[in-house]
């Protein structure tokens, strides 16, 4: 995350303000600009307030001219029932933490839309932020009647805004026995479904990418079936960001894309708050079309996340990042930082889809 200032009197501020500390100026963010800047500064430009703002208190971004709601919640294609205050408080919270998946997304210059020159085209990223009766009851155990599950399919990601109850959400981490998981976590890794599509499938990165991760075509019903009655493979820890990466290929692809957002977004706020470790200054990674190599990327990285495990040991909390990058995970780590660079450079990438057969399979669930 940047840092950032007002525009106004030069205060600092934060991705989440709505107002600026200093000068008490209504202050948003606007995406054209990936900046923050007032509410004069946003008007005399043609913005106004989301619509989300203004009815819910629930976002900080300005809209374009013409437009109700923001680049971001501009994206959502359903949202849960906001008359019920629990289901708005946990959409607030997933809301929030899309946000900043979508500011990271602007950051790389990555496509938020497609391009529906046909009626079969795939159209760009939208989400369904649904809520089954977890939300209630508070268990684990997905409902017997229309429970919902996270997962992505042809640019429609679908979150249980129960992900956003703390208590619910940790529960479903050691029933899982998962080293992570939030919100912001199941949005990058869902978002890594849709860029696999978008920028990999059918592509000149295809081969490299079945060289790295493996071969996609592989029956991904099979896959999930074997890894649920079996378990990882054994030393999967060489190869694979997560247990859960060791699955199939796309999951591979997508636990891998999560984490080279978690490593840029986070040295990107650590070179904003000028951090040093040993007198060493940590570059930003961002933009990748500046073309620092992975290689450094990972020698920032790997100083950074070892101080930030002892920094929350100190505090008795987990550790932040308790993963181990082996040349193998680096190797994949660099592809995407690849695909994200060749991305930025094509102005106009074209999404695909095929037959309604090959939808179906393209459905992640998780």
């Amino acid at each position: 995350m940047r840092a950032f200032a007002c525009d106004a009197c030069d205060g600092p501020l934060f991705f989440e303000n709505d107002k600026c500390l200093a000068c008490g100026r209504v202050v948003g963010f606007c995406s054209d600009e990936i900046a923050m800047c007032t509410a004069e500064t946003a008007a005399a430009a043609g913005l106004a307030p989301c619509r989300n703002w203004t009815e819910h208190n629930a976002c900080n971004w300005f809209a374009a001219a013409g437009n109700d709601y923001c680049a971001a919640c501009g994206l959502n294609e359903l949202v849960p029932d906001l008359g019920d205050p629990r289901r708005r408080a946990l959409w607030i919270d997933v809301e929030r933490a899309k946000r900043r998946l979508v500011f990271t997304l602007l950051e790389l210059g990555l496509p938020l839309s497609g391009s529906p020159s046909t009626e079969n085209d795939k159209r760009g990223l939208r989400f369904r932020l649904l809520a089954d009766e977890r939300v209630d009851t508070g268990t684990i155990d997905p409902p017997s009647e229309q429970p919902i599950y996270t997962g992505h399919a042809d640019g429609c990601l679908t979150l249980n805004i129960a992900e956003a109850d703390n208590a619910l959400r940790e529960s479903m981490r050691q029933r899982l026995n998962e080293r992570y998981r939030t919100v912001l976590g199941h949005l990058r890794h869902e978002v890594g479904h849709y860029y696999w599509y978008l920028l990999v499938d059918a592509s000149a990165h295809i081969a490299a990418f079945r060289d790295l991760f493996g071969d996609e075509r592989a029956s991904y019903e099979q896959a999930q079936q074997r890894h649920y009655d079996q378990g990882p493979p054994d030393a999967w820890q060489e190869s694979y960001v997560s247990a859960y990466a060791s699955m199939h290929p796309w999951e591979d692809f997508a636990e891998t894309w999560a984490h080279y957002i978690h490593i840029v977004d986070t040295l990107e706020s650590a070179n904003a708050s000028a951090l040093r470790l040993r007198n060493r200054a940590l570059a930003s990674p961002l933009p990748v079309a500046a073309g620092r190599p992975f290689a450094a990327v990972l020698d920032d990285w790997r100083p950074l996340a070892v101080c930030l495990n002892q920094l929350n040991r100190s505090m008795g909390l987990p550790d932040a990042y308790p993963f181990v990058i082996t040349e193998r995970i680096a190797d994949k780590l660099a592809f995407i930082q690849d695909i994200c660079v060749n991305a930025t450079l094509d102005a106009s990438p074209q999404p695909r889809v095929g037959d309604a057969a090959t939808r179906a399979s393209r459905t992640t669930v998780h």
